[in-house]
């Protein structure tokens, strides 16, 4: 079964709109050994749920005051 995207969301749209400059990184996952690619050098396995630190990421992560959500705006 596949699933297919309609043609207005790009294969990006969600990197530009949540971290304008993100990077996709890839990686060997080093519970399990798969690729894995995840944004800015942070990564999760879908096959066996390791997840790297996030301060090993290359970029440094916005404050919850730069959350267009945050309770505060």
């Amino acid at each position: 079964m596949t699933q297919e995207r309609s043609p207005e969301s790009g294969p990006s749209d969600a990197v530009t709109a949540s971290s304008p400059g993100a990077e996709i990184t890839t990686t060997d996952c080093r519970q399990c050994g798969a690729k894995v690619s995840g944004l800015d050098n942070r990564y999760a396995c879908s096959y066996c749920g390791w997840v790297n630190h996030w301060a090993e990421g290359s970029t440094v992560l916005p404050s919850a005051e730069d959350d267009p959500d945050h309770p505060g705006h």
